[in-house]
């Protein structure tokens, strides 16, 4: 059952700044994830909450499954897009 992806307008702003390539690359990565998102070879649970998270080079995606919603809530270099949880 694939999931409808959601992007927050943060997450949004934060991936029109981006190159071209890297911004095609998250979107696909989205796209993956929205297909299986609990696939441990796309993303991985956070401890801290109930969010997730999955890789796309230095960059991270955080999101949230609900019912049949994928919620992207943040969308960031590794080292910043953690702080905020």
């Amino acid at each position: 059952m694939p999931y409808t992806p959601k992007i927050s307008s943060e997450a949004l702003k934060y991936l029109e700044r981006l190159d071209r390539n890297t911004a095609k690359r998250i979107v696909e990565k989205i796209q993956a994830i929205a297909k299986e998102p609990f696939n441990f070879r796309l993303s991985k649970p956070l401890r801290a909450s109930n969010k997730r998270t999955a890789r796309v080079g230095d960059y991270r995606i955080l999101f949230v499954v609900e019912s049949d919603t994928l919620l992207v809530s943040d969308i960031g270099p590794r080292g910043n897009v953690y702080r905020d949880i």
